[in-house]
């Protein structure tokens, strides 16, 4: 069987019940990550690249031992090694919205980046309408048009100077890549994604590693950037990887 008819064979053996859970927990997701601008706002790091370090270890830590917690060290070792390129593409869509999600605060205003985020849903209903022909109801396409037309008026602020075009544009690429994210997560939904957010979270540390400046943080904001990492990242991440 083909990874496609998989994925189709396990889309349409999820009951009503788990229907609800998955989107109870995609809900979840959203309201982990809907903190990210208020916690952001109390950590004084001058560095961007210092805060995506910090927030994508505590992020990565909380993600190991939660995927240990539940299936042991063979357990998680089968996890990664059987994401494949599904799991890849996941990874690096995360680690690119994560680290643009904070470049992104220093340039433009949390509302911008939060009420594009909230068009991912959408998004990615129109991605799969593109890449899969999977159906889209008229009631999505008058909301999808409502979005873009919502996004344009937010871009807008940006050629008139009010906001910087570099602020909106990687908000927007958040929302892109988070959408190829949720596409990808529910066409393979036979591959479990956990182990991918947190490939994708090391992805970022990593490359922010290359980047920051310095690594040293007092005790109050390393307190904020655990909270970062783990609240609004990793169980973020979590519940998004197993909702989708």
């Amino acid at each position: 069987m083909t990874d496609t008819a998989s994925s189709r064979v396990a889309l349409a053996a999820v009951s009503p019940r788990e229907e609800r859970i998955g989107m109870l927990l995609v809900f979840l997701s959203a309201l982990m990550w809907s903190f990210g601008g208020t916690i952001a706002r109390f950590i004084h790091v001058g560095d961007s690249w210092t805060v995506v370090f910090w927030r994508s270890m505590w992020a990565v830590g909380f993600l190991v031992a939660f995927m240990l917690w539940r299936g042991g060290w063979r357990g998680t070792w089968r996890l990664f090694r059987d994401m494949g390129l599904p799991g890849l593409g996941v990874a690096l869509c995360f680690a690119t919205a994560s680290t643009s999600f904070i470049v992104a605060l220093a340039y433009t205003t949390v509302a911008n980046i939060l009420l594009m985020q909230a068009g991912v849903p959408l998004l990615a209903a129109m991605l799969a309408w593109v890449l899969f022909r999977e159906r889209v109801t008229p009631g999505t396409w008058v909301a999808i048009a409502a979005v873009i037309t919502g996004v344009a008026i937010m871009v807008s602020e940006s050629l008139d100077g009010t906001v910087s075009p570099i602020g909106d544009g990687l908000a927007l690429l958040i929302a892109v890549m988070l959408s190829f994210a949720t596409v990808i997560t529910r066409r393979f939904a036979h591959v479990r994604m956990v182990p991918a957010t947190c490939l994708g979270a090391l992805l970022a540390g990593a490359f922010a590693a290359s980047q920051a400046t310095e690594f040293t943080v007092s005790g109050r904001d390393m307190g904020f950037l655990f909270a970062f990492g783990v609240i609004n990242l990793g169980v973020g991440l979590a519940f998004f990887a197993m909702g989708a």
